[in-house]
């Protein structure tokens, strides 16, 4: 996840508690099984309509040297730091295709696209303000969010947690950890996930990083995502769209903007 992590242990982000490193070797595309509301697309191929939110899912499978040449000197270099090989891998492929797409939508050139890093840790395109995009990545999966307005995407790959109701007591609001805790036991994982994506998603768009708490707004937790309330006085839900985009099974995904009706597209990366 990009972003600035949570100080202090009481507040880390649920990557550091839950995305273990991973060692299997990468699955294969048939391996990942999406949603068919994913519609396949070449990568690039497609522009955006005024209003228009694209959520991409992107298996991060197969090689990641088409993409090697795309990624600028920081981007390669990021990379360059993961200590096992499929984590660089990915991180290559998540990267490179999002520039792909990106440029797709500017009409750039993907390898010469400036991504610069704001204040708060969220990239921005400086020559295309217009664009606002948003990623995520877990597992072997990422889900790239692009827009015309502020937007952020989650998506996280279900683990099971020995400390769930322990994590869901410190990081959300009563009423959601007592929701939760009111499901049936082998229901209560994809709720936490649930809970925990939508959140996130929200605090991605408003770019705050993650040194919000996440117990000042309510999300729901029933199929249809939607914000209950903010308690801080800064926001009103009328004027957000929360969507669940959960990719496939075993995935759980979902999409924060800020309109009160966004026409969202859910498109699937082809192999370039």
């Amino acid at each position: 996840m990009l972003g600035a992590a949570r100080p202090g242990p009481e507040a880390e982000s649920l990557a550091a508690r839950l995305r273990a490193p991973c060692y299997a070797p990468a699955p294969s595309m048939d391996d990942l099984q999406l949603h068919p509301s994913f519609a396949p697309v070449a990568p690039g191929s497609v522009r955006l309509a005024p209003g228009e939110v694209h959520v991409w899912a992107i298996p991060l499978t197969g090689e990641p040297e088409q993409f090697q040449d795309l990624l600028s000197a920081t981007e390669r270099a990021r990379s360059e730091r993961f200590r096992f090989l499929d984590h660089r891998r990915r991180h290559v492929i998540a990267h490179g295709c999002m520039r792909v797409i990106l440029g797709g939508c500017a009409g750039a050139d993907p390898a010469v696209l400036e991504i610069a890093i704001g204040t708060r840790g969220k990239p921005f395109l400086p020559r295309y303000p217009h664009l606002h995009f948003n990623l995520s990545h877990s597992g072997h999966l990422a889900l790239l969010a692009v827009g015309d307005r502020e937007l952020g995407v989650d998506v996280e790959k279900l683990r099971h947690l020995e400390s769930l109701q322990d994590i869901a007591r410190r990081h959300f609001s009563q009423a959601e950890f007592e929701a939760l805790c009111s499901l049936p036991e082998d229901r209560q994982l994809q709720g936490f996930y649930r809970l925990w994506t939508r959140k996130e998603a929200y605090i991605k768009a408003v770019g705050v990083g993650l040194s919000m708490p996440l117990d000042v707004f309510d999300v729901s937790l029933a199929d249809e995502a939607r914000f209950l309330g903010f308690r801080d006085g800064n926001e009103d839900p009328a004027l957000w769209t929360l969507r669940d985009v959960s990719p496939g099974p075993g995935y759980t995904g979902a999409l924060a903007v800020r309109t009160a009706q966004a026409a969202v597209r859910l498109l699937a990366a082809t192999a370039t």
